[in-house]
């Protein structure tokens, strides 16, 4: 893609002292960053409201939320939350000294649905080499996400095959909010600096009809007045091959949607961080237990 080209292009020659910044750049980026730090220590934090950014999450944390019971998180989580921002400041940085035609940026965006108006801040239009307006959606990924769910291994498919986030229902929001195509995502890997844009295939309005439908289903059963928190998802038995026969341990694993869920020990108070029994690495991932009656194997 050719926004991709003058993203690599203007980073390498940026590496070569063949570059300079423009003072409304500069002007820009002092501005996110500001925005990045009201946004994230401000008191607005953690405050219940359906938006866009949000409504795609699984539903059992959308109505924990809506209970007033609040997430659980480390403390360098926030420096998480700070690091993507800045991540995604630079990128936008650069694709605007890179010559990407940017078309409205950090747009706030309303829109009604299921007889509610939400709202929602899309990242970035930018207008492709065919002439035509698209958004797209600025993202910083893991290592590990950036090769398994955004490239190589990923892509459009496997973000729709498992996407706790919600990031498809997010950018088909945006983008039926602004009468727009949904582009995709411009990833930059936190790790190692790599940026790739992961594209929304042209057959995806189907997808879009399904997701605007969902979106509405969401927003009614929200705003219901006796929504009740969700049963915990089941424990998955963990298991491994010997001699060709399957094992189960006794132990038991967290399903993979709590894993990464701040409501957490809430649906699991027992929730034991352990390293994986089953695994025969010098050094096993770590993996959350339900049940961990059996240290090893």
């Amino acid at each position: 893609m050719l926004t991709l080209l003058k993203i690599q292009e203007y980073m390498s020659k940026a590496l070569r002292g063949e570059v300079t910044v423009s003072p409304e750049t500069v002007m820009t980026f002092k501005k996110d960053c500001s925005d990045s730090i009201v946004k994230q220590l401000g008191s607005d934090r953690g405050k219940y409201r359906i938006r866009m950014s949000g409504l795609g999450r699984p539903l059992c944390q959308q109505v924990l939320d809506k209970k007033g019971i609040k997430e659980e998180m480390s403390y360098n989580t926030l420096f998480r939350f700070m690091f993507g921002d800045l991540t995604e400041s630079i990128l936008m940085a650069i694709m605007q000294e890179a010559g990407v035609e940017i078309v409205d940026y950090q747009r706030d965006v309303e829109l009604e649905i299921a007889g509610e108006k939400i709202s929602g801040t899309l990242d970035v239009i930018i207008k492709d080499e065919t002439g035509q307006d698209k958004v797209w959606d600025i993202k910083s990924a893991s290592d590990w996400a950036f090769n398994y769910k955004f490239t190589g291994m990923g892509g459009y498919d496997k973000l729709k095959e498992d996407d706790p986030f919600g990031y498809l229902m997010q950018g088909f929001l945006y983008s039926e909010a602004v009468g727009l195509p949904f582009g995709g995502w411009i990833v930059v890997n936190k790790s190692n600096g790599l940026v790739a844009v992961v594209e929304v295939p042209d057959w995806s309005q189907e997808d879009k009809e399904y997701y605007l439908k969902d979106a509405a289903d969401r927003i009614k059963f929200l705003n219901k007045p006796d929504v009740k928190p969700f049963k915990p998802y089941k424990p998955i038995a963990e298991t491994y091959k010997n001699k060709g026969e399957i094992v189960f341990t006794g132990n038991k694993l967290l399903p993979r949607e709590c894993n990464l869920c701040g409501y957490r020990f809430h649906c699991w108070p027992n929730a034991i961080m352990h390293s994986r029994v089953t695994s025969r690495a010098k050094s096993p991932p770590q993996v959350w237990y339900s049940t961990l009656k059996k240290k090893e194997i």
